[in-house]
């Protein structure tokens, strides 16, 4: 049994045996956090699992270039923080999907024989990047930061435009007016949580006041169409 619990499949078991070395470890990770994935043609979401995943890693490089952190080791957290999203589906979904994640990850880590001065702190990133509020004493910069990457990436234009959608669709003007407040106040809460460096509190609070400002637009339109036909 693996760290957090997860029992491989032998799909799992038969990509990992594929992965025992690299040349460059962050194209090798690619390459497996996309058979992981394994996006299909009716399964897109596997896809834009795998984008978010390349966009998280993107985020960490920035915060780490300007942070001076460990750059590649962030890179690599990054990608590998929802490798396990599609073997979760069988395990619990999205609740477990960060140990999934985790025991995939530190087995590949381990294949590869990848920094062992890094493997550990890679894995529990993964394992706590979900964390929201409620921060263990001992959570890192390091492990902060993949938490981070991936909140500003769930807050991107591409991900507000579907909140906004859900927003809308199909609702009523009084609908629309509650839906938009609920999910301004979830912004508001995720704005206030502590962040692990100043960079990333500047990069999360400029996607979300720009999902907040949107919100507000809709909310504005949806009360004069309230008052006017009232």
């Amino acid at each position: 049994m693996n760290k957090y619990g997860t029992e491989f499949s032998k799909r799992v078991s038969d990509i990992l045996s594929l992965h025992t070395g690299y040349t460059d470890p962050i194209e090798e990770t690619k390459k497996i956090l996309y058979e992981m994935l394994e996006p299909t043609p009716d399964r897109g979401d596997m896809l834009y699992r795998y984008e978010h995943c390349i966009r998280t890693a993107e985020n960490a490089r920035r915060i780490a270039i300007a942070e001076g952190l460990p750059v590649e080791q962030l890179v690599m957290a990054g990608l590998l923080h929802d490798i396990g999203y599609k073997e979760s589906e069988s395990k619990g979904g999205f609740r477990v999907h960060q140990f999934v994640s985790a025991d995939i990850a530190s087995a590949y880590l381990d294949n590869i024989n990848y920094d062992i001065d890094y493997r550990e702190e890679i894995v529990t990133a993964i394992a706590r990047h979900n964390l929201t509020d409620e921060l263990p004493d001992d959570m890192t910069v390091f492990q902060m930061t993949v938490r981070d990457s991936d909140d500003i990436d769930r807050f991107d234009i591409i991900r507000t435009s579907m909140v906004l959608g859900d927003c809308v669709y199909e609702k009523t003007n009084c609908e629309i007016i509650e839906a938009c407040n609920e999910a301004i106040k979830k912004a508001e809460w995720l704005k206030s949580l502590k962040r692990g460096t100043k960079t990333a509190r500047e990069m999360f609070d400029r996607v979300c006041e720009k999902r907040i400002g949107l919100l507000k637009e809709i909310l504005d339109q949806a009360n004069k169409n309230l008052t006017s036909i009232k």
